[in-house]
């Protein structure tokens, strides 16, 4: 059976829109795409869709049914989706309640036990910061630990280093890569000096990606960086839009402390990547490898959650959990990243519901989980999800599952360091100082003993200076974020 189209969607609107809402969205369609007043190419056949769109949807006995063979046509495509989909949710039944209400929902997303295990192409460009700042330590072992990635290329692989500073080129083309002697040699030349600008070297890594690029492949710019960019930052981002659209991630490792974690969080995010945070320069070349690693275990690219929430719903914040933890804003689509054939992807969705009334059943969402997967004849593996939910007088006898408490528990310490960053950045230092006691109390109560002395630290120096350290700001950050990964399955014997 072929997929039902989405009539909701071409005529603009939610599946729970009244008759009212059908009709609006109808006549604003109509006026902005009537064939006498429009020429452009496809504007005509997409006027034609939005009528039979709502000659259905306008109709009670024809949308009912439509909704059967929409829903038969979902559960088909999910059952042949490249996808496996577990979802656990804070409560079975929402309640019926004259105040906003919060609910979570805890998505495990896996590869279909069918897929090829095939190890795809991998397509590289490890963009390396060569500023001032870099000189020294940082650059040695980062030529090191790029060296140390090169040795592990297979024959069907691309790898391009490109190093920056206020301009940007090509240090290791993707044939000098293959040849360990050339690409040392050519690493040696590698030296410190100039301004840092992020954007010359996202723009020369992008178009050596562009130019190698497969679609049975996975593309990833690794950006390595101790510095901040000045100036071109709405560029970077654009670009990190437009890199999204053509399925290349962007992850970023930061050196040290002066850099912007929230600039590159923003510019890694856009694409489904996420940054990492390394204090010492000796761990570059763990970091690159783990990235290099879960390149060449993806079965599905450009994993992406897409759809609709109620219109009593909204998005509160979205974090992704697994293979590594990052907010993910609160606005969809969000970009998940690649699927490892041997993991999943793990994300947590906060949502507050509006008062909904005497109502018996609420459809919550209905949403849908897109990916290219990679070797395969068909390409596509889409899982539509819609989830419907009873609403009750009483309260939910069962307690949360397992999973969605752990997770609020960790996400509850990654927003206290939020908070008192934003705190002291406000000019509240003993705000600030309080909530990082706070902290520190509860990262003891884990056994994050490291941690907890990091926000008793900055505490104290906020007592003092009313300012946090850049060190301790990305120390908390990160190691807080790093707290959102599962513990470790314990084992039955």
């Amino acid at each position: 059976m072929a997929p039902t189209k989405n009539l909701y969607s071409i005529l603009g609107v939610n599946r729970d829109a009244s008759d009212d809402d059908v009709r609006r969205a109808y006549r604003q369609a109509a006026q902005r795409l009537h064939p006498d007043k429009n020429e452009r190419l496809g504007d005509t056949e997409l006027f034609l869709e939005i009528n039979h769109a709502y000659e259905i949807l306008s109709d009670q006995n024809r949308r009912s049914k439509y909704d059967d063979e929409l829903a038969e046509s979902e559960a088909q495509e999910a059952e042949e989706s490249a996808f496996r989909l577990e979802i656990r949710q804070s409560r079975k039944n929402l309640l019926q309640l004259d105040e906003p209400q919060v609910h979570y929902l805890l998505l495990d997303i896996f590869p279909a036990p069918d897929l090829l295990e095939t190890r795809p192409p991998v397509n590289m460009a490890i963009v390396i910061d060569r500023s001032t700042s870099m000189r020294g330590p940082r650059l040695d072992q980062v030529r090191s630990a790029t060296l140390t990635i090169l040795r592990d290329l297979h024959p069907s692989d691309s790898a391009s280093i490109v190093a920056f500073s206020d301009r940007a080129e090509v240090l290791v083309s993707p044939d000098q890569a293959q040849e360990e002697a050339t690409a040392r040699a050519r690493m040696s030349l590698l030296q410190a000096g100039g301004g840092t600008e992020i954007g010359q070297g996202l723009e020369l890594g992008l178009a050596e990606l562009e130019r190698n690029f497969s679609r049975d492949g996975v593309s990833h710019l690794i950006l390595i960086t101790d510095g901040r960019t000045y100036g071109d930052e709405e560029l970077c981002l654009e670009m990190a839009n437009e890199a999204a659209t053509r399925g290349i991630t962007i992850n970023a490792i930061g050196i040290g402390s002066d850099w912007s974690d929230r600039f590159l969080d923003e510019v890694t995010s856009r694409t489904g990547g996420t940054v990492l945070f390394m204090d010492t320069p000796k761990a570059v070349t763990g970091l690159l490898n783990r990235i290099f690693e879960a390149m060449s275990r993806s079965v599905v690219n450009r994993v992406r959650l897409e759809g609709e929430l109620n219109a009593k719903v909204d998005l509160r914040s979205a974090f992704k959990l697994l293979p590594d933890p990052m907010p993910l804003g609160d606005t969809l689509p969000m970009q998940l990243g690649a699927l490892p054939r041997d993991g999943q992807i793990r994300v947590l969705l906060e949502v507050v519901i509006h008062p909904i009334g005497q109502i018996q059943v609420l459809d919550l969402a209905h949403l849908r989980i897109t990916g290219i997967v990679l070797q395969a004849e068909e390409g596509t593996g889409d899982f539509p999800l819609s989830l419907r939910n009873s609403v009750s007088r009483r309260p939910d006898p069962d307690p949360p599952p397992e999973a969605i408490v752990s997770a609020l528990s960790s996400v509850a310490l990654y927003r206290m360091q939020e908070k008192a960053r934003h705190e002291a950045e406000l000019g509240q230092a003993s705000q600030a100082a309080r909530r990082l006691e706070n902290l520190a109390t509860h990262l003891l109560a884990g056994g994050e003993r490291e941690l907890a002395r990091a926000a008793l630290n900055e505490a104290e120096r906020l007592t003092h200076t009313r300012r946090l350290s850049l060190e301790g700001e990305k120390m908390l950050k990160y190691g807080t974020r790093a707290l959102l990964l599962p513990a470790p399955a314990k084992s039955s014997s």
